[in-house]
């Protein structure tokens, strides 16, 4: 999963930047043009999702003199004697990867029964992005920062604290802006814990909350459960799980993944 996902900290902030996504005839893995019909299904699912699709020898002139307003999808074929598994990428036209998808399986005898079974679960990942392109001058004067309040959601919670918890000296919600010595999520048990990060549902994902209480990141869900786009200051980035432990990439030079300690 940390491999298969670390391509959206820097892809799906820049996905919109690009017009076209460019399917070729012939993967690099295949012997022979839309073997399996892999092109087809490939260019179906990105069409289907709103992206402009192109095969690779029907270029539109704009995109024949400027090659780098498309992204090339590419089809990588892992698999094995019993086992169908493919990933999809998408590359700029300087070589990077700008995202790369989750693995599909499948386990079908017939081999273009199996590469549809398996493309379909890859593509999952790009699934839900609301693709929409903007030229690069139009994103920047369009773009503003993400603001949360949180004191509303501090009002509703504290009857239900309240009730959960039971009145005690020191864990009492008094105003929005004091802190809070109890999580904020209602049912939890009370925690002191330095660094942990409350997860709340919010519409299309959570929001992560310490006990100040403060919105700390934003998290819009996908279609992996332990898998979460994140945006913060401006930032996008990846939070996923791994080996039972939460971390977070963001998009930024040089940036690592950094563990988290969520409770949901």
């Amino acid at each position: 999963m940390l491999l298969s996902f670390l391509g959206y900290a820097t892809g799906y902030g820049q996905l919109n930047s690009y017009k076209y996504v460019i399917v070729p005839i012939r993967f690099q893995d295949f012997k022979n043009d839309n073997q399996f019909r892999t092109s087809t299904l490939v260019k179906y699912l990105f069409t289907n999702e709103g992206f402009n699709t192109v095969y690779s020898n029907n270029l539109p002139d704009e995109l024949r003199k400027d090659p780098c307003l498309g992204l090339r999808a590419e089809l990588i074929d892992k698999s094995s004697l019993f086992l169908t598994k493919t990933q999809i990428s998408l590359t700029d036209c300087n070589g990077v990867v700008v995202l790369t998808s989750q693995d599909g399986r499948s386990k079908s005898k017939d081999y273009e029964q199996s590469y549809r079974e398996a493309i379909s679960e890859a593509f999952g990942s790009y699934r839900g992005l609301n693709y929409k392109y903007k030229p690069v001058e139009e994103e920047a004067e369009t773009a503003k920062p993400i603001t949360v309040s949180f004191k509303n959601d501090i009002k509703s919670l504290e009857s239900e604290t309240q009730k959960e918890v039971g009145p005690k000296e020191g864990n009492t919600i008094s105003e929005p802006d004091k802190k809070l010595d109890i999580p904020v999520q209602p049912g939890l048990p009370l925690s002191k814990e330095k660094g942990v990060l409350y997860a709340q549902p919010v519409d299309g994902g959570y929001q992560l909350v310490d006990t100040t209480p403060k919105v700390v990141y934003l998290l819009k869900s996908t279609s992996s459960p332990d898998v979460f786009l994140v945006n913060k200051d401006g930032k996008n980035g990846v939070i996923f799980k791994n080996d039972d432990k939460w971390f977070i990439e963001m998009d930024e030079k040089g940036g690592k993944a950094k563990e988290l300690n969520i409770k949901f």
